[in-house]
C-alpha cells in the first residue's frame, strides 16, 4: 500500500479521513475511486485494472481475521497474473 500510494500507514498532516492508510484505501476503493490512489511519482503508471487487482490484494493481507490472510506464495501469484501488465508493455507486443 505505500509503495502503490507513496504515503506512509499514518500520517497526521493529512485530513481527518486520510490519516489511516488502511482505512483510507478502503474507502477509496469501497466508492470506486481507486485511481486516485497512486503515486503519481511512480515510473509508470499501472492500467487500471491492475491498479484495483493490487490493491485488493494489498487490502486482503491486511484482514482484520488473520485466518481469510493470503499467505505469502499466493500473494505471489496473484500480483504475477499475466493481466497486471502496464500499459506500455501491452502495446511493445504487437
Amino acid at each position: 500500500m505505500e509503495i502503490i500510494t507513496g504515503r506512509s500507514p499514518v500520517d497526521y498532516a493529512r485530513p481527518q479521513g486520510e490519516v489511516n492508510l488502511v482505512e483510507w484505501l478502503k474507502t477509496m476503493v469501497g466508492i470506486r475511486k481507486s485511481e486516485h490512489v497512486a503515486d503519481p511519482k511512480l515510473p509508470e503508471m499501472p492500467s487500471s485494472k491492475a491498479l484495483k487487482r493490487i490493491l485488493l490484494v494489498a487490502l486482503r493481507c491486511v484482514d482484520p481475521d488473520a485466518q481469510k490472510r493470503p499467505k505469502m506464495g499466493h500473494v505471489i501469484h496473484m500480483l504475477e497474473a499475466d493481466d497486471l501488465l502496464f500499459h506500455d508493455e501491452r502495446h511493445t507486443w504487437r
